[in-house]
């Protein structure tokens, strides 16, 4: 289970850093000083407040920091699910991959990464080399979860999901190092 761990983390930072815009200084000043949560506590409370803030204002990229922060950084999974379903139901692809990472590893829930994953694929540009590769793990993801699925009275569809992942997490990112 380590493996799918690191890996599910990994991906999680991954793909929030593609898809995030360019943070303002005090969001990356804060972010440095919090440190993953190993920091100052009172710059990762500030910088939650200052995301939350423009998550609620409707800036779903903030969202999906705010989701990645929350989850990765600081370890509160749960927390992060809100600002990250906000931010995938606005079509922020990065949101929709992470939340389908989360319905694997911490719910169990194969058709609602289905649906994540669907919508990153749609969602994802081929515009830059990272955006490609994550549009095609996307859908990947989506067609092998949907065939875990189409098994699961003779599989365990959460066991061949994670299966799945670590399959097409390793083939993709064996094939961006040869890059």
């Amino acid at each position: 289970m380590g493996k799918i761990n690191f890996v599910f983390y990994s991906m999680i930072f991954l793909a929030s850093i593609v898809m995030a815009g360019k943070p303002t200084a005090e969001e990356e000043n804060l972010y440095n000083e919090c440190d993953k949560g190993n920091g100052k506590y009172s710059s990762c409370t500030k910088l939650i407040e200052i995301l939350s803030k423009k998550c609620d204002s409707g800036d779903m990229t903030r969202c999906s920091d705010l989701g990645s922060i929350l989850g990765i950084e600081l370890g509160m999974r749960e927390a992060a699910f809100v600002p990250l379903e906000k931010s995938c139901k606005a079509g922020i692809a990065a949101s929709c991959f992470n939340l389908g990472i989360h319905d694997i590893g911490l719910r169990g829930n194969i058709k609602k990464a289905v649906m994540n994953y669907t919508i990153a694929c749609e969602k994802y540009s081929e515009r830059l080399e990272e955006e490609r590769i994550f549009k095609l793990k996307s859908c990947a993801l989506k067609v092998a979860l949907e065939n875990c699925l189409r098994d699961e009275e003779e599989h365990d569809p959460v066991k061949c999901a994670i299966e799945a992942f670590e399959e097409i997490t390793d083939k993709y990112n064996a094939n961006s190092t040869k890059e």
